[in-house]
């Protein structure tokens, strides 16, 4: 996959990826205007991405969702600065952090 950005929104990572170099199954394309890239399960706040958004792959296990953004598309949360995408296709992921204590890797909550 080549990477030619990354975006950091507290616990949200977002690549912005070359489109054609996504792999595995692809879901039916779904156009959203709005779009929950994560919900804060401490606060809950969101992570909004407000635009014109297709959704392309959604991993619900691995809390992944690749979409497109048609034009540009605005990234709100309550306690994070907005952030502004370009045109392209994106992969968001969550961060996760090790605890060598447990030898556990768990997700990072907001």
């Amino acid at each position: 996959m080549k990477i030619e950005k990354i975006y950091r929104h507290g616990d949200v990572i977002l690549f912005k990826i070359d489109e054609h170099t996504i792999t595995g199954h692809h879901n039916k394309e779904l156009l959203a205007k709005e779009l929950i890239l994560e919900h804060g399960e401490v606060t809950g706040h969101a992570h909004r991405l407000a635009g014109e958004i297709v959704i392309l792959k959604e991993n619900e296990a691995q809390k992944e969702i690749t979409f497109k953004v048609l034009d540009r598309a605005v990234l709100t949360h309550e306690e994070h600065e907005r952030i502004v995408l370009d045109k392209g296709t994106y992969l968001k992921v969550t961060q996760v952090e090790y605890n060598p204590f447990d030898n556990m890797i768990q997700w990072i909550r907001d």
